[in-house]
Parts: structure tokens; C-alpha cells; sequence
């Protein structure tokens, strides 16, 4: 197999622990002879940038002057690969990986190039303790598959409806023809699903190759803590994405079920009584909010985006 150039862009803030880590893996362990790593900062306050440059030489570090998110942060970070580089892949990978397999990237590039239609190949992910965290994503319930299965499985080259944008392997043709993540989905969540859905409506395969694992310590880079902006940008972001691809009757569905969510939380579950959770205290009113609002800029954001190929067909 001849070694097309591979970009690997990965997004960071605030996280020089975690990149030390990353990049240790990265550069010890991949055995693949044509690829540049590329950092892009998103503001960070932590020294990361200083410590990348020193650490780490042969890494390009772009220091952005803020924390553009996490599609806008990868673009910049795509645009300056194709710009100086110009290689035939990208590969989007989270600071909070490690690399474990030698051959990991030859396997992803030998997956992509085995077919001129494959436009985007995703890992295995697995936990710290083993235990698988994504095997893919079945579109129709919007879910990880093999989540807290034992790493033994899903062990298949096989097409997928999405990976995740965790470790994403993107063809050269694909971002010709589809562009970039879609920043309406900043500052996170489900733009990865949106870029796939994208990739499978203008022809390309997704592919999910079960033989190449990656350690990942999901949500420490973005400190996962459920506060209100965070639970409305899901709900936003998760809403957006029904409302483009999906079924009248199923945008319906899930904004009923979001509500549900947003009132009806696990730690109200204890309650004797629904009636307990409607009381008009500063906890309700937030949920409302975040709700409403999430609902009202989901709409606003979607039709702008909406295009013919979307409209086609629905899930």
C-alpha cells in the first residue's frame, strides 16, 4: 500500500495533561511513515500551548485567541491542513485519546483505500478499564452501539450509519464535496452525526473497523458536568438534527421526549408524585427555559442549513 499523507488535527483546551498523554502515544507508537500532527488550542489559559512546543516539536500548533468550539476549532484546523499540507486525509482525534496499537492509523488509511466510495472510517473506543464505549451509531435510535460491552466485541470491518467524531478518519473527496463540520452545531454535540448523514447523502460509505481500538477517557476534555448552558446546547444541538433529517412524526417524539427529560430528570425519579416536580420553584423555571429556548433556536437554526439533498429523505 502506498502512505497518502494523513493530517491528524487535534483540538484542545485546556488540557495539557491530557495532550501529553495523547501526543506521547501518537508519536511512540504510530508506525505509519507519512503523517503530521497538528494542534489547534481553543484559548487555552493552561500553558498548553507552551508545553506542546517544547514537548513535542514536530507537532503544528495553531493558538487560537478563543474557545471557538468544537466544529469551528477542527475547521481551522482542517483549512490550515489542506492550505499547507495537502494531504488526502484528515484525522479529527480527541485530546483525551491514547494510542495503543502500533498499526492503528495503517489500518484506518488501508479501510479508506480499499474502496474510491468509502469517505469516512471510525475506531473501536474503549474505556480506561476495558469495556467498549462506541462501536458505532445506529442513526435510528441516535445511540452508541456496544456501550459497556466487553472490548471482545465488534470486532467487524463493517459500513455504519455514523462514528464518532472522537477519532475520524475523512477522505480529501469527501470534504471537496460535503465541506467541513457544520457550525451551527457549536460549541458541541452531534455535529459528528450531521457530518456522516452528510457524507451517506452525497454517496460515500461510513465505515466502522472494529480491529483498530483506541483508549478513550470520555468527557474529561470538555469537564462533562451537566449545568443549565450544557444541557441546553445538547437539547438544541439534539433537536436541530431531528428536525433536518428525521420524520415529522419523529421530530414529534423526541421533543416530547426531551421534555420529559428536561422535567422528569433521574434525580427527581424518587418523587411520589409528577405533581411534586411542576412546583414553580427556580428549578422548574430553568428547565422551562432551557427547553423553550433550546426549541425555539433549534428551529430558528435548522431551516437555514436545510438543503435538497437533506429533504430527499427522511429517517
Amino acid at each position: 500500500m502506498n502512505h497518502p499523507k494523513v493530517c491528524i488535527i487535534i483540538l484542545n483546551w485546556n488540557g495539557k495533561e491530557l495532550l501529553k498523554d495523547c501526543l506521547s502515544s501518537i508519536f511512540k507508537l504510530t508506525d505509519y511513515p507519512n503523517y503530521k500532527v497538528i494542534v489547534v488550542d481553543n484559548g487555552s489559559t493552561d500553558g498548553s500551548v507552551e508545553f506542546v512546543k517544547k514537548n513535542f516539536p514536530k507537532a503544528d500548533v495553531l493558538a487560537l485567541d478563543k474557545n471557538y468550539g468544537f466544529s469551528k476549532g477542527n475547521n481551522i484546523g482542517i483549512k490550515y491542513a489542506l492550505k499547507k499540507y495537502k494531504p488526502k486525509y484528515i484525522l479529527l482525534l480527541n485530546n483525551d485519546t491514547k494510542i495503543i496499537q502500533k498499526d492503528w492509523l495503517t489500518k484506518l488509511v488501508e479501510t479508506a483505500e480499499s474502496d474510491e466510495k468509502i469517505g469516512i472510517v471510525g475506531p473501536k473506543l474503549i474505556y480506561p478499564d476495558g469495556r467498549i464505549q462506541h462501536a458505532g451509531i445506529d442513526i435510528k435510535n441516535l445511540k452508541h452501539r456496544g456501550i459497556y460491552e466487553p472490548k471482545s466485541m465488534y470486532t467487524k470491518i463493517e459500513g455504519i450509519d455514523a462514528v464518532t467524531g472522537t477519532c475520524l478518519l475523512i477522505s480529501l473527496k469527501t470534504i471537496s464535496k460535503i465541506g467541513c463540520l457544520d457550525e451551527v452545531y457549536s460549541p458541541f454535540s452531534f455535529e459528528d452525526v450531521d457530518f456522516c448523514l452528510r457524507a451517506k447523502r452525497q454517496g460515500f460509505k461510513i465505515i466502522f473497523n472494529g480491529k483498530v481500538v483506541l483508549i478513550h477517557r470520555e468527557g474529561v476534555s470538555t469537564r462533562k458536568k451537566m449545568s443549565a448552558e450544557r444541557s441546553y446546547f445538547i437539547l438544541r444541538n439534539y433537536l436541530i438534527l431531528h428536525f433536518r433529517y428525521y420524520t415529522m412524526q419523529r421530530k414529534i417524539l423526541e421533543m416530547l421526549k426531551s421534555f420529559l427529560r428536561i422535567f422528569v430528570s433521574k434525580k427527581d425519579s424518587h418523587l411520589p408524585s409528577f405533581r411534586k416536580n411542576l412546583q414553580l420553584n427556580q428549578d422548574f423555571l430553568l428547565r422551562f427555559f432551557i427547553f423553550m429556548w433550546g426549541v425555539v433556536r433549534a428551529l430558528m437554526l435548522c431551516p437555514r442549513f436545510e438543503t435538497k439533498a437533506c429533504l430527499s429523505q427522511r429517517i
